[in-house]
C-alpha cells in the first residue's frame, strides 16, 4: 500500500523555511496577505457527530460560542462536538467501543489507540478504510492533507490500511528548558557532557532560597518519561527511544540496555545530590508554573509549549526572565542522540458510510488542516475577529479571554496544519526557536514501534509499564538497590514483555514486506 503522496502546501511564505527532517517553518509576524486554502464549501449541510479530547476546560455551548457558529457556517455542517477531558477519554472510548452510538468523527489519542485491546478489530468493523481515498495520488483531492509529510501517516496504518487522518504535532517532544537568566547570573555555559550538567545543577541548587536545580514530572525523576521514550536524561546515555531494532529485526526494550543502567545510576546520583525539586507528584501544569516562578532552573517538557507557556511566561515576569532550551549532549561528550516524537498527537477515524459521506467528512478535515496564515486557519485557531481575537499593531491575532475559551471546541484535535514557529507576542521567538531546533533535529532517533500493533502490549502494556515506573522510582530514590533492575527485567519478560517483543518483531517483519 503506497502512503499518500506528499505535496507541499502552497500557503504563506515563511520567514524561515521548514525542512523534510522536521525543522518547522518560522514566521516573524502573522501573514497579512492571507490565502484561501479551500475553494469549495466542504460540507453538505448535514449533522456531523464528533467525539474528541481536551486538556483544559470545556468550551462554551454552541449558542454561546461565536467561533463554533462561524466554523459551522464555513464548513456548511452542524458540527455536534462532544469534548471529553483527556483523563476521562479512555473510559469514554471504551463506552463507544462497547455500544452502537458511534460518532462520525472519532479522535484517537496516539498513546491510547495503540494500547486499547481490540482496537484494530473495532476500527475494521465500524470505521472506514481510508486507503482508497488517501493512498498515493488519491489524496490530491484533499490538498491540505497532502501537505502532511509521509512520516505523519505511519501511525495511521493498522493492519495494512489507513484508518484515520493524522493530527499533526512537532517532531520534538520532551526537551530541556533552562532559565537562561539564572545561568547568566552565575556566568555558566550550557553543559556539553554529564559531569558538566551535574555541576551546573548543583551550582544552581539553593533549597534555602526555595530554588532547586531541576524540576521533573513523575516518580522516576526523569529517567523514564511516562514509561516510554521522549526522555532527555535517557537520551544523554544513548538509551533507545522506547525500543531499538537491529539489522536482523530483533527488538530490545529501553530498560534492557546497558545504557539504561548507566542513566539510572546517573539520575540516582542526582537525586542523592538533592538537585531535584522535592515533589514527585508534579503535573505538566504545575511543573511549568513552578519553572516560570523560578523554583528550579531546568525542566524537561514538550517542545510545543515553548512559545505560550515558557517564552511568554518569562516575558510576563517583573523583571522579564529569559528561558531557552539546551542543545543535545551525551554523557561522555560524544555524538548525542535525541528522541524523536511520533509526529502525531493522534488520528481521526471516520465512521463507515457511503463513499459520498466519507468524502464529505474528508473535505471537512481537509478544511481544518488549512495552512498557517490562511483565512481558514485564522478561523479555526483564533475564531471571530473582535470577539475571540483582535489584531495588534503588527497584524498579529491576539486572543481575548473569550477566544481562549471558545477555541476549546478542539478543532486542533480533529485535524491540524503542520506545526510552525510563531509567537504573536514576540518576533524574536521564531528566530531563536528555529536556531535551537536546528541543534536537535540532526540527532533525532525514532521509536521503531510507531505504526506497529502488539495485542499483548494493548492488553498488558499499561500495568507492565506502571510496574516498571514504580520499581525504577524506588531505585532512583534509594528505596531499593540499583541491582533490583535485574529482577525487574526478569519479571517484565515473563509477565508479557517477551511476548510483546515477539509481536512487535512479527509486525515489523510484516511491514518490511
Amino acid at each position: 500500500m503506497p502512503f499518500p503522496t506528499y505535496v507541499p502546501i502552497q500557503g504563506a511564505t515563511p520567514d524561515l523555511p521548514a525542512t523534510d527532517a522536521g525543522l518547522e517553518a518560522g514566521y516573524f509576524t502573522y501573514p497579512g496577505n492571507r490565502v484561501k486554502a479551500v475553494q469549495d464549501v466542504p460540507g453538505l449541510g448535514s449533522d456531523v457527530s464528533v467525539v474528541t479530547s481536551i486538556t483544559g476546560a470545556a468550551p462554551p455551548a454552541l449558542d454561546q460560542n461565536p467561533a463554533w457558529q462561524a466554523a459551522n457556517k464555513a464548513l456548511n455542517a452542524n458540527m455536534k462536538v462532544q469534548v471529553v477531558a483527556s483523563n476521562d477519554y479512555p473510559t469514554r472510548l471504551a463506552t463507544i467501543m462497547a455500544g452502537n452510538d458511534l460518532p462520525d468523527l472519532l479522535y484517537l489519542i496516539s498513546s491510547t489507540y495503540f494500547s486499547v485491546p481490540g482496537m484494530p478489530q473495532f476500527l475494521e468493523a465500524s470505521y472506514a478504510d481510508l486507503t482508497p481515498y488517501l493512498s498515493g495520488d488519491a489524496i490530491k483531492d484533499y490538498p491540505n492533507l497532502a501537505g502532511f509529510p509521509s512520516t505523519a501517516w505511519t501511525q495511521t496504518v493498522i493492519n495494512g490500511a489507513i484508518r484515520g487522518v493524522p493530527v499533526s504535532r512537532p517532531c520534538l517532544q520532551a526537551v530541556w528548558f533552562v532559565n537562561q537568566t539564572r545561568l547568566d547570573a552565575i556566568g555558566a555555559a550550557h553543559p556539553t557532557n554529564g559531569d558538566e550538567f551535574k555541576r551546573l545543577l548543583v551550582e544552581l541548587n539553593n533549597p534555602q532560597q526555595n530554588q532547586w536545580g531541576m524540576g521533573a514530572q513523575g516518580p522516576t525523576f526523569g529517567v523514564l518519561y511516562n514509561g516510554h521514550g521522549d526522555c532527555p536524561q535517557a537520551a544523554m546515555f544513548g538509551v533507545p527511544n522506547n525500543w531499538a531494532v537491529d539489522s536482523n529485526g530483533k527488538f530490545t526494550r529501553d530498560v534492557e540496555t546497558e545504557q539504561f543502567k548507566a542513566a539510572l545510576s546517573y539520575v540516582r546520583d542526582l537525586y542523592t545530590a538533592g538537585v531535584f525539586y522535592p515533589d514527585p507528584t508534579l503535573t505538566a501544569t504545575t511543573l511549568k508554573l513552578n519553572f516560570a516562578a523560578g523554583k528550579y532552573a531546568v525542566m524537561y517538557q514538550g517542545w510545543a509549549v515553548y512559545p505560550a507557556e515558557v517564552w511568554d511566561a518569562g516575558l510576563k515576569q517583573t523583571p522579564p526572565v529569559v528561558f531557552r532550551t539546551m542543545a543535545p549532549f551525551s554523557n561522555d561528550g560524544s555524538t548525542p542522540i535525541w528522541h524523536r516524537y511520533g509526529l502525531n498527537h493522534g488520528i481521526t477515524a471516520i465512521k463507515k458510510a457511503s463513499a459520498e459521506r466519507i468524502r464529505e467528512l474528508l473535505r471537512i478535515l481537509n478544511y481544518l488542516a488549512s495552512p498557517f496564515g490562511s483565512h481558514e486557519e485564522l478561523l479555526t485557531h483564533y475564531g471571530v475577529e473582535g470577539v475571540d481575537f483582535n489584531f495588534d499593531a503588527k497584524g498579529n491575532p491576539v486572543p481575548t479571554d473569550k477566544g481562549l475559551a471558545d477555541l476549546n471546541v478542539s478543532w486542533r484535535y480533529l485535524a491540524d496544519r503542520p506545526q510552525v514557529l510563531f509567537d504573536p507576542n514576540d518576533v524574536n521567538f521564531a528566530k531563536q526557536a528555529y536556531t535551537e531546533m536546528q541543534t536537535m533535529v540532526p540527532y533525532l532517533v525514532a521509536d521503531p514501534t510507531i505504526g506497529l500493533y502488539s495485542a499483548t502490549d494493548a492488553s498488558k502494556g499499561g500495568p507492565l509499564t506502571q510496574n516498571i515506573l514504580d520499581r525504577v522510582a524506588d531505585m532512583v530514590t534509594g528505596r531499593s538497590p540499583l541491582n533490583a533492575l535485574d529482577q525487574l527485567l526478569n519479571d517484565w519478560r515473563s509477565a508479557g514483555g517477551d511476548q510483546i517483543r515477539a509481536e512487535y518483531e512479527q509486525a515489523y517483519a510484516d511491514s518490511q514486506k
